[in-house]
């Protein structure tokens, strides 16, 4: 059973929250904080997908799916796949764009940490077909004019399974919110 922690507002943010008409949203469920948390990853498309082997890591934007609170990306290859070989454990972000100048607070993000799972299609191609259907890439595919993605690549999907994640949206009412997967 997942759970959630709300970080009080520090001073600084009572300050700002209370100039700009803001008010702290509580929630009272762990579901009412996911729904409001997968509206934001549905609005947005790229995360920041952290991975590492032998103690270098590596960053690489990537569009993703949201798929309840996993992440489903498609990719045809890159030294992301041979880190998840050797570490399954990931880091991602994803931040909607925003000007600090403009508003201070008006920033939205997540960052989380979780486990990634490679579905590859030649190698998993069960997992990867069930994978993609719930990539629902179907129509995007369409507009580019094509039925099937070609053969003759490997693609493979990675899906992410967070254990933790950190959610903030100030304009929204919504400070640090922390969601943890299992109620430990």
């Amino acid at each position: 059973m997942a759970k959630i922690r709300q970080t009080p507002l520090p001073p600084p943010m009572e300050y700002l929250f209370k100039a700009q008409g803001i008010k702290l949203k509580k929630f009272k469920t762990v579901a009412a904080f996911e729904k409001e948390f997968k509206k934001f990853t549905a609005s947005q498309h790229v995360l920041h997908l952290s991975t590492c082997k032998d103690n270098t890591p590596r960053s690489t934007a990537l569009e993703y799916r949201p798929h309840g609170m996993n992440f489903l990306i498609l990719s045809e290859g890159g030294a992301k796949f041979e880190n998840l070989k050797h570490n399954k454990k990931v880091s991602f972000s994803i931040a909607a764009p925003y000007n600090s100048a403009e508003n201070y607070i008006s920033y939205k993000g997540v960052q989380a940490f979780g486990t990634a799972k490679v579905y590859s299609r030649k190698d998993t191609p069960k997992q990867f077909d069930e994978a993609f259907r719930k990539m629902k890439l179907a129509p995007v595919m369409k507009k580019m004019g094509m039925k099937e993605l070609p053969k003759e690549f490997n693609y493979r999907i990675i899906e992410i399974i967070p254990d933790r994640l950190k959610y903030g949206n100030p304009l929204e009412g919504i400070y640090w919110t922390h969601w943890q997967r299992k109620g430990e």
